[in-house]
């Protein structure tokens, strides 16, 4: 484990000396290396909302990302990626250009899936197959684990495939759970399970797989619920409000991640799970009330596409981080436009 203590206040450059190198993943996601009906195309336009940064992020020649899961934005505006591929699984970037400044995590996680940054600029992942939640101090030690490491279950003393998790302003932890059980586990700020919502099925306050949590700053609570292809909008005590789907944000459009940035919400949709389809991976950021502001970006492998765009994170100057698990297995940084 390679670890820089402290908040890297400035800028470091930290020497590299294991090679990180791509490998398959045992994830439910999708088997990787496919390209059925991909085709190079110009990057996509932005709609004069949002510009890709182009070779966003300058990483070393040895630093190959395996499917890039997770993504997260912290207080210092460092960008932390959670990686499937070998060496350190979590990945701490300088947001200007994203060379590296931390690496942590080597050898601890079975299939690495949502990142999240918790109160003191903690690292919080889940890992699908160790059917657990893993927290870390910011230069990463480990700090705490959540569930009982490879045994799923129903109750609450056990996951089964968490996929992300969000806070609270009371410190409160909201897990989407996931592959297997289609619910959502609240935990205290300590970590002790305290309650859960949700249970299969497609009518509301019912999930066929929740990807993805985002909570705004009035305690609602935004769940990309993939199968069902819709995000649904609940309270912090797990009672249903609104679901947005196909008529925000497209027939056969599928919620993959979701994050919250003040009083915006940013959608990633991965894209329709056949992967010889095309037209339906994009970003969308919408008011709370689900009024779409913005879209940009389609399905693809060129600069700007999304090849199952899996998770996005967003800096306090407004630029969008992507993750992709499918064929690129990378991260691209998005920037506003001025209009």
């Amino acid at each position: 484990m390679d670890r820089n203590p402290g908040r890297w206040p400035g800028r470091l450059f930290l020497p590299i000396s294991l090679a990180l190198v791509l490998a398959h993943c045992l994830a439910s996601d999708a088997p990787t290396g496919e390209r059925a009906g991909l085709t190079r195309r110009e990057p996509p336009a932005s709609g004069g909302a949002y510009a890709l940064v182009p070779d966003w992020p300058a990483l070393a020649p040895e630093v190959v990302l395996g499917e890039t899961s997770g993504v997260g934005v912290d207080s210092h505006g460092h960008v932390f990626l959670f990686h499937r591929g070998e060496g350190p699984s979590i990945l701490g970037l300088d947001p200007s250009d994203g060379s590296v400044l931390v690496r942590f995590g080597e050898g601890l996680f079975e299939n690495p899936h949502g990142l999240a940054i918790g109160p003191d600029d903690e690292i919080w992942v889940t890992d699908t197959l160790r059917h657990q939640i893993l927290r870390f101090s910011h230069d990463g030690a480990l700090l705490q684990t959540v569930g009982v490491q490879g045994t799923a279950g129903d109750d609450l003393a056990h996951f089964d495939q968490p996929t992300d998790l969000a806070f609270a302003s009371t410190g409160e932890i909201y897990v989407s759970d996931g592959y297997g059980n289609h619910r959502v586990v609240r935990m205290s700020a300590a970590g002790e399970p305290i309650a859960s919502f949700g249970r299969a099925g497609s009518g509301p306050g019912e999930f066929e797989l929740p990807h993805g949590i985002a909570i705004d700053a009035q305690d609602r609570i935004y769940v990309a619920d993939r199968g069902n292809r819709r995000v649904q909008v609940f309270d912090r005590e797990g009672r249903f409000l609104t679901a947005w789907g196909p008529e925000i944000f497209g027939v056969d459009s599928r919620a993959w991640g979701v994050e919250v940035h003040g009083d915006r919400l940013y959608v990633i949709d991965g894209g329709h799970m056949d992967p010889s389809r095309s037209g339906f991976a994009q970003l969308t950021r919408l008011d709370l009330e689900g009024r779409v502001e913005a879209r940009w970006s389609r399905y693809g492998e060129a600069p700007g596409e999304l090849a199952w765009g899996h998770d996005l994170a967003v800096g306090a100057d407004g630029a969008v981080y992507t993750a992709e698990v499918r064929i690129r297995h990378r991260a691209q940084k998005f920037v506003p436009v001025a209009e």
